[in-house]
């Protein structure tokens, strides 16, 4: 339900955006809707009149998939859409309101008298930030509520909105003359600063990162917890070297460098930051093999290890934990587990007794097959009281935590003395799943420092 209010919710703002203006200026005598209206039957009415077709075609869709609730594609994919949703309903409305009392939907040609050529505020960087709009919102809508039938009608409607885009050129290339063709040759057709340099390519990168940050830094406040989330803030601190880097390389580009900075210094930062990048995507690739990792069957042991409770019900990644070590008991009828886990300050009972009772009356795990290690605090621990329990170095254990958290468990069981040990990785909860895996990265780095 949720879901389907914030999709209604973009899609009343984006299309109030379109009605009000189109009011506002009828209350000028301002005709807006241009589209299909011309007298002359020629290639270019069709494809206006199409195009009007489709346009309506597609919000109707979008409403019977809303309500239908009919979404094919996991959550991480309705999050992305809702990105796209929000970002095309603030690129629409900086649209109408920087082309003011210019702004018409589809070719105005028995008015073109008055009209301006309008190249300043977002137009500086789209020529058509209209059309641009409708694309992100219903790639949105789509990705949000995906299903064959809005792909057909989403995809037909972009199609002919670019055959309208096409269109329009055309005709303001031969109204406006040498004007219209200096300002395509400096601004792109959908977005960018026309064409694309090494620092142009930079600009746009660092830029879509900050507004992805910033728009993922609210997901996770909302998905995981609040402020509450362990490095939330990091999304904050990527945002604004982004940005800054834009502002940076907007000033490279347009030539208004106010600070030079000494070469050597560019040098150097640019070796560090690839080093730092290699070093990123390296660990990364280790984080993310361990979450695919296969578990060995029959193991002896098991280790579960502690996420957090709330109260005497464990948090969303020590369910995803309990969930994954049931289904590995159930698999591999000999193996034993070990719920590791203490009671933390908010916590009713200890984590290794609550992983204890989902397991024997959620899961039906027989109590035999059950023992617990209540001690410890954080993973060293758990690891380190659970071998004591074991009592055997070299004994077939399996860790079960969380996928991004494989790779430092098992650095840290090897570290232990652990000799034949695996990964038994549950699922990573995404959307924070990606934060989970980004912070893991320093997670790693801490071990590596510490045991170099």
């Amino acid at each position: 339900m949720t879901y389907r209010v914030i999709a209604l919710l973009f899609l009343l703002v984006f299309y109030g955006i379109y009605f009000i203006k189109m009011l506002l200026q009828r209350r000028k005598g301002i005709v807006t809707d241009q589209i299909a209206k011309g007298k002359v039957r020629d290639k270019g009415f069709y494809i206006e009149l199409i195009m009007k077709i489709a346009t309506m075609l597609v919000p109707l869709t979008e409403v019977l998939s809303i309500v239908l609730g009919v979404a094919m594609l996991p959550i991480m994919y309705r999050v992305i859409g809702m990105y796209f949703a929000f970002i095309g309903d603030i690129v629409f409305f900086a649209s109408v309101y920087t082309m003011r009392d210019s702004w018409r939907a589809g070719v105005a040609a028995d008015d073109e008298k008055e009209r301006k050529l309008v190249t300043t505020g977002i137009y500086n960087y789209s020529r058509n930030p209209a059309f641009l709009g409708f694309d992100l919102v219903y790639a949105g809508i789509l990705l949000m509520f995906f299903n064959p039938v809005l792909l057909a009608v989403s995809v037909f409607a972009m199609v002919m909105l670019h055959m309208q885009i096409l269109r329009e050129e055309e005709f303001l290339t031969s109204f406006f003359g040498n004007d219209y063709t200096e300002y395509k040759e400096r601004t792109s057709r959908y977005a960018g600063m026309g064409k694309i340099t090494v620092s142009k390519a930079l600009l746009y990168i660092y830029f879509v990162l900050g507004i992805w940050s910033v728009l993922y830094f609210f997901t996770c406040l909302s998905y995981g917890g609040g402020f509450s989330l362990s490095w939330v803030w990091l999304w904050l601190l990527i945002a604004a070297f982004s940005f800054i880097r834009v502002w940076m390389l907007k000033s490279r580009i347009d030539g208004n460098e106010k600070i030079k900075i000494p070469k050597i210094f560019v040098w150097a930062y640019r070796i560090l930051f690839i080093v730092f990048l290699t070093y990123f995507a390296i660990t990364e690739v280790k984080i993310i093999g361990a979450m695919r990792a296969r578990a060995k069957e029959d193991l002896d042991y098991i280790i579960v290890l502690g996420a957090g409770l709330h109260g005497t019900e464990p948090s969303n990644p020590y369910k995803a934990r309990i969930e994954r070590a049931a289904m590995y008991l159930d698999e591999n009828e000999g193996t034993i587990v070990i719920a590791s886990g203490g009671q933390g300050k908010f916590e009713q009972i200890s984590e290794a007794e609550c992983a204890k009772r989902k397991l024997t009356s959620k899961y039906g795990i027989d109590e035999s097959r059950i023992l617990l290690e209540e001690k410890s605090t954080d993973t060293e621990e758990n690891l380190r009281y659970s071998l004591e329990v074991i009592g055997d170095p070299a004994a077939s254990v399996g860790i079960v935590t969380n996928g991004f958290h494989e790779l430092r468990a098992l650095s840290i069981a090897k570290r232990e003395g652990y000799e034949n040990v695996s990964s038994v990785p549950a699922r990573t909860l995404f959307p924070v799943g990606i934060h989970y895996v980004v912070r893991e990265f320093f997670g790693m780095t801490e071990f590596y420092i510490k045991n170099f």
